[in-house]
Order: C-alpha cells, then sequence, then structure tokens
C-alpha cells in the first residue's frame, strides 16, 4: 500500500558487511567440515562460503550464481531481485538453505539493522497497524515482523536479499500473504506507485442527501483502481476492503465534522482566534499535507484519500 522511504542513513553497505561477515566454525559444523578442504583458517565467513561453494562447483553454485556475486544477492535493488529471479527461478538444496538461512540472522542481525536504519512506524502492506520500535531497559523491541516479498521457501537463494525484506505487520504477513507470490512490485521499489493508482473512494447510501449521514453503515470506501487492475490481486489477498470497512467510523467523523464545520464556519474561527483558515481546517478533520510520509501515522492513506474525495485538502 505504501511505499518504504529509504532515507539517506538507510546504509545498506552496512547490512551488507553485516551479513557477508558472519562467520562459522568450520570444524563444528558437518556440511562445512565435509565440504570445505585446506581452509587457511579455522572460521570461515558467510561470503567466503559462497564463493568457496561456487568456485568448486559445491551444491550447484557454479551454475546457479554464474554472474551473480554475494553483494549483488544481499543488498541489489528490487528491479535487481527481480532478474536475478527469472533467471535462476525455483531452486533447493541444502546449500542454499545453509548459506541463505534466515532464521539464523534473523535476531542478531537482520532485525536490529532495521531498527537502527529505518523509521518504521506502520505496516507498509495495510497502513493500520502500528509496527513501531520502542525501547526498554534491556534495549530495542519492535512489533514489526520482516515479509519476505518473494518467498524464502520457494527462492532461498533471496532469503537474506535486503530490498525483498519489508517491515509488516503480523496480519498482513502470517496471517494472510504467507508465501503467496504478489504479481506486483514490492514496496521496496522505486517504481512501487501503489498511493498514486488506487484510492480510498466514497460511497453513501441513496438516502443520504447532502454528506448528510446518520450511520456509519451508510458509508462504503473501497479502494479502486484507475485504468487498470494491477493491484486487484494484492488488495484481495490481503483482505485491504474488508479490514477497512471495520474502521468506516473514521470516515463517518470525517462527514460529521465537514457537515458541523462548513467554510463559512472554519472563517467565523479563523476571525475569532486569528488562526490561519487552513491550520483550523487541518487540525479539525486531521488533514495530512500533501508531502507527508503516509506510513508514520495508521489509516493516513484513508484519511488522504477521503479528504481529497470531500474537496477538504484544497
Amino acid at each position: 500500500m505504501l511505499k518504504i522511504n529509504y532515507s539517506k542513513k538507510f546504509d545498506k553497505n552496512e547490512y551488507y558487511k553485516s551479513i557477508s561477515k558472519k562467520y562459522f566454525h568450520i570444524e563444528k559444523n558437518e556440511l562445512l567440515k565435509a565440504n570445505i578442504i585446506n581452509h587457511t583458517k579455522s572460521t570461515i565467513t558467510l561470503e567466503e562460503i559462497f564463493n568457496y561453494f561456487k568456485n568448486n562447483k559445491i551444491g550447484d553454485f557454479d551454475t546457479i550464481f554464474q554472474n551473480i556475486s554475494f553483494k549483488c544477492l544481499t543488498i541489489g535493488n528490487f528491479k535487481t531481485l527481480q532478474k536475478i529471479k527469472k533467471q535462476i527461478g525455483k531452486k533447493d538444496n541444502k546449500y542454499l538453505k545453509f548459506t541463505f538461512n534466515y532464521t539464523d540472522l534473523q535476531t542478531k542481525k537482520i532485525k536490529p539493522f532495521f531498527e537502527d536504519n529505518l523509521d518504521i512506524s506502520t505496516c507498509y502492506y495495510c497502513n493500520i497497524d502500528f509496527v513501531n520500535i520502542y525501547n526498554t531497559r534491556s534495549g530495542k523491541k519492535n512489533k514489526f515482523t520482516l515479509d519476505h516479498y518473494y518467498d524464502k521457501a520457494t527462492y532461498p537463494y533471496l532469503a537474506l536479499s535486503l530490498y525483498n525484506l519489508i517491515p509488516s505487520c503480523y496480519t498482513c504477513n502470517s496471517k494472510l500473504k504467507g508465501n503467496e507470490e504478489f504479481k506486483n512490485l514490492a514496496p521496496s521499489s522505486q517504481k512501487y506507485d501503489f498511493h498514486q493508482k488506487v484510492k480510498f473512494k466514497l460511497f453513501l447510501d441513496c438516502t443520504c442527501k447532502n454528506l448528510h449521514v446518520q450511520s456509519k453503515d451508510d458509508i462504503e470506501i473501497p479502494l479502486k483502481e484507475n485504468y487498470s487492475n494491477e493491484f486487484k490481486d494484492y488488495i484481495a489477498k490481503l483482505h485491504l476492503d474488508d479490514r477497512y470497512r471495520v474502521h468506516k467510523d473514521i470516515v463517518f467523523e470525517m462527514l460529521q465534522k465537514a457537515e458541523l464545520y462548513p467554510d463559512s464556519r472554519l472563517k467565523e474561527l479563523q476571525d475569532l482566534t486569528g488562526i490561519p483558515f487552513q491550520q483550523i481546517k487541518k487540525d479539525i478533520f486531521n488533514l495530512i499535507d500533501e508531502d507527508a510520509d503516509l506510513s508514520k501515522k495508521p489509516f493516513s492513506k484513508l484519511i488522504k484519500d477521503i479528504s481529497e474525495e470531500l474537496g477538504l485538502s484544497k
């Protein structure tokens, strides 16, 4: 639903270094002990394992990753991941699972990187739930899960790929999406345009006149896509229309305020308080700035889209 805005502090090279330098004791691991021969040290890093398997034709790494480096797999952008996925397809063997073991790195390497480098507030898939990071006496805690946009069981070689990891809520990730593969771009893509193409639309019961609404049951707020059905599958699989239907009270409140505070009333308040007209309108209707990051608050997209429908954002 919302594009991930990677800030300047989001250092992908730091992620690459953290993952690539994860080390293993060769003698303590049966798979490494059986395959790594004449290594100069008793330990070996993850990137060294990848290169060793590739150079020594172990696990078909030489054919699977012909022109692909560990760095490219780890921090290549989403467009690069699409190309890699198309080139390799579905592959699975014990060497791939070992090298790209997400579970082994999740707690100590991957999640801490997201905590330190991305200002996460709400789920990028639904914008309904807070998934923010908070501090405790024992350190940072978080409420987000990391969804593998391309399922790690189907494409294990993308399990550690930075731009394949989408901060999301438990409902979207585990209950609804699971290992489903969406046909459209991921929120991590530079070209992700759900917000531009898909809008919440306001439909009122035929008995409602001049936006006078008696109940939230008189309201429907479906997501409608302009000129294509690119995100139809995405909306359906994440049950977005059904989940937002539960929160129609947000729009009902906006409609009630619109009736109570027409422009004439807002101008009166401006004259009384000296507060600019637009600021009064923004405060009353909780309007969202044009250039605001919608991921910062739940329901931001809903509020912004309906505000535009009602002409409140002008």
